[in-house]
């Protein structure tokens, strides 16, 4: 018959106390950590059914695997970059 065994645990060398002490020890004193995120926001955009399906079709045809809001994300920014340069 066979003896199944068991493994432990892996033991960690650090404790708890040792992580919540050095947490965000790389700031200077009172300095804020920054998201790198950045913030987005939901704008309800109203958009015409014709011209949703072609958004649509465009994208699915195109095989990029962007989803509909970056796609439009990135259209709005090459429209400003575009105006910018002009």
């Amino acid at each position: 018959m066979l003896k199944t065994t068991v493994r432990k645990k892996p033991t960690s060398t650090k404790s708890a106390t040792d992580f919540i002490e050095h947490a965000g020890s790389n700031l200077a004193e009172g300095e804020v950590a920054k998201k790198t995120k950045p913030k987005k926001s939901q704008v309800p955009l109203v958009i015409p059914a014709p011209l949703l399906k072609e958004l649509d079709e465009h994208i699915e045809a195109s095989g990029i695997g962007l989803s509909r809001s970056a796609w439009i994300c990135q259209a709005i920014k090459e429209k400003l970059n575009e105006q910018e340069k002009a």
